[in-house]
């Protein structure tokens, strides 16, 4: 075949070999039900089934910060407030033991209605934005600056002032459960501040805009979503580019998180949104949420007449981020700690955890009051060598009542209910 035969076959059989691939819009995360293989440009349209998450106890909180509404991690310990009618003081925690290691008070501050704390690189941004009653025309964020808190010791500070209205509130809300303007969770990024309004009327979020320097201004609708809950807290990831919502279902009271990513240029809405739902925890009005390392992070629970102020452990990484794992990774699920308790009820002291399949690995074993108070955890390593198939607690100081066990590992674990005669 001489050569202008050859070049005469290669443009006939093969006449696009030179253009460029076309970008496939679709959804490209690999979790999703409606993964398309073929998309290489993330349009925002992925579904997600149903997926329940049990954040790890992380400790109680001290009784001085029984209503933690909002929470950052700097200088490597946790920072939180308290909301409205509170004092106008930051409380450091230990990040190991939960315990109130410093406490700065914002000296020309008032704590109308404090929700939630969010930072950049030089300062701490307070949210007195809290607005239940649907009356409050003008909302406050206090910002302070880092350098002007001290390293150790209690101290008082000084702040300025972002006053800002929303360009759709007409006046007052009549009827509390038809509210569209309260607000309690928050995010600095760049140059701006975004806030995501908690929703009693139809439990969605709007997302507004304001600069993040002092001044008066009215905020920029950019976006709402149907958040199907009240959100009530928010933390940026600048190095996974994530933002995690925080919130709990209106009337039912179950936490839950939406983790949004893969978006493009704070456009938080315009990648995967995925719901994740914390139906097992022992918590109702979860306010505080903050990232501390990689995909890793901590929640808070206000405590009540019923539940003790709280704190949790969170990791994303299963969803947000794709690894393959090693063969010597032998994640532990649902069907490693399979269990029953015997005798139920509980009429003596001691009472069996009977595991219908032995769970490999660490894990540890919980007991907690109704009321969600942590009485006992004991932590346990297994081979499968090992052949245990019970483990037995003696229980005979427990008042008679329910309780429940916890056993797991990592972020799953699974509740069973007993109760003591």
């Amino acid at each position: 075949m001489n050569r202008i035969s050859f070049v005469f076959l290669l443009l006939v059989f093969f006449p696009f070999s030179n253009v460029t691939a076309q970008n496939v819009a679709g959804c490209t995360d690999t979790q999703a039900n409606n993964f398309d293989p073929q998309a290489n440009v993330q349009d925002g349209s992925c579904m997600y089934g149903i997926t329940i998450y049990n954040p790890p106890f992380k400790y109680k909180l001290p009784d001085e910060i029984n209503e933690t509404s909002g929470l950052i991690y700097f200088r490597n310990e946790l920072w939180t407030i308290n909301d409205s009618g509170n004092e106008p003081i930051l409380y450091c925690l230990d990040i190991e033991s939960g315990e109130v290691v410093q406490r700065i008070k914002i000296g020309d501050a008032t704590n109308k209605d404090w929700e939630d704390l969010a930072q950049d690189e030089n300062y701490i941004y307070i949210g007195d934005f809290g607005n239940n009653s649907g009356n409050r025309k003008l909302l406050d964020i206090y910002r302070v600056s880092k350098k002007s808190i001290p390293l150790e010791e209690d101290a008082e500070v000084q702040s300025d002032k972002i006053v800002f209205q929303y360009p759709d509130y007409k006046g007052n809300i009549e009827k509390k459960k038809e509210n569209n303007f309260d607000c309690e969770a928050f995010v600095v990024v760049d140059d701006s501040i975004h806030l995501f309004s908690k929703n009693w009327g139809n439990q969605q979020t709007k997302h507004y805009r304001i600069p993040k320097t002092p001044g008066n201004y009215v905020a920029d609708l950019l976006f709402t979503f149907d958040s199907r809950g009240l959100i009530t807290a928010a933390d940026y990831n600048p190095t996974t580019n994530e933002l995690v919502l925080l919130g709990y279902t209106k009337n039912e009271w179950v936490p839950f998180m939406w983790l949004l990513f893969d978006f493009q240029d704070n456009s938080f809405f315009s990648g995967n949104k995925r719901r994740i739902d914390m139906l097992n925890i022992f918590a109702t009005q979860t306010e505080g949420i903050c990232y501390t390392n990689g995909r890793n992070g901590v929640i808070t629970s206000e405590g009540n007449r019923t539940f003790t102020q709280t704190a949790y452990d969170f990791t994303n990484a299963r969803w947000t981020q794709s690894e393959t794992k090693t063969e010597t990774e032998v994640p532990m699920n649902s069907k490693d700690i399979d269990f029953v308790l015997s005798p139920n009820p509980l009429e003596k002291s001691k009472l069996e955890i009977i595991f219908k399949n032995s769970p490999v690995g660490q894990f540890q074993v919980e007991l907690y009051e109704e009321s969600g108070t942590q009485i006992h955890l004991k932590k346990y390593k297994m081979s499968r060598e090992d052949g245990v198939k019970k483990i037995k607690l003696k229980l005979g100081f427990l008042k008679p009542g329910n309780y429940f066990i916890r056993v797991g590992s990592g972020d799953v674990f699974i509740d069973q209910k007993f109760t003591k005669e």
